[in-house]
């Protein structure tokens, strides 16, 4: 991956991470979360890193484009 693919996959990945992380915690999910539910919501964090890769390869010459000044 080049330097702005990197930095559009990290920043997606981060505003999704946070995003869902606030959503579920306004709904309490943490107030009784078990290993078992941490270890979940890791493994679905790192399927939706997956995918949010997949889309950053697959569309390089856009991601350039929103680089360009």
């Amino acid at each position: 991956m080049s330097h702005n693919q990197k930095v559009v996959f990290w920043s997606i990945f981060i505003m999704f991470c946070v995003g869902a992380t606030a959503n579920i915690y306004s709904q309490g999910a943490f107030d009784n979360i078990t290993l078992g539910g941490s270890i979940i919501m890791v493994i679905f964090y790192l399927i939706v890193a997956i995918f949010i890769r997949k889309f950053v390869e697959s569309n390089p010459k856009d991601i350039d484009k929103w680089f360009k000044k």
